[in-house]
């Protein structure tokens, strides 16, 4: 049987000073918050972060990635929430990430050096943003995944404890 089309939805906001200040923790407690919302609702994604932006592909059943976007858009977190692009495709571009986010460690922030970036997150265009995701994750994918399975084991653990 074949899967129906995917939903995706690309944004684009701007970090809180509070979230500049703490920009680890703060991505933390984002990718443990989303990896179980997301794995609930079947989104998968790709976030972002130079300390002074969000950039985020969701991607999964319409009604779930609109819903995931609303909650975003009430975030203290962050601000001006804009839509860069919202598209159907036949595929997952992050099938295997029910939420995947740089600048966790110091190797990440390394990566998220804004000479590393290249252009400016806002005035980019949605298919530069969204090649620049897919390039981040192809480069550093299987680090991050490594990295942030004890973030979410160490959630899952604490969760089944009654």
């Amino acid at each position: 049987m074949d899967e129906p089309p995917v939903f995706s939805l690309l944004y684009v906001s701007t970090a809180s000073v509070s979230v500049a200040m703490a920009l680890a923790d703060t991505m933390q407690d984002i990718l443990v918050a989303s990896d179980a919302n997301n794995r609930r609702d079947g989104i998968t994604g790709f976030l972002l972060s130079d300390g002074y932006a969000f950039v985020q592909l969701l991607e999964g059943p319409k009604r779930e990635v609109q819903g995931c976007f609303s909650r975003i858009c009430a975030d203290a977190r962050n601000s001006l929430p804009t839509v860069r692009d919202m598209s159907w495709s036949e595929s997952r571009l992050f099938p295997n990430w029910s939420m995947c986010a740089l600048n966790l460690s110091g190797r990440d922030n390394l990566l998220l050096q804004p000479g590393d970036i290249r252009f400016d997150l806002f005035k980019a265009s949605a298919g530069a943003l969204r090649q620049h995701l897919l390039t981040v994750a192809s480069n550093h994918g299987s680090d991050l995944m490594r990295a942030h399975a004890p973030l979410l084991d160490k959630r899952a653990k604490t969760k089944a404890i009654p």
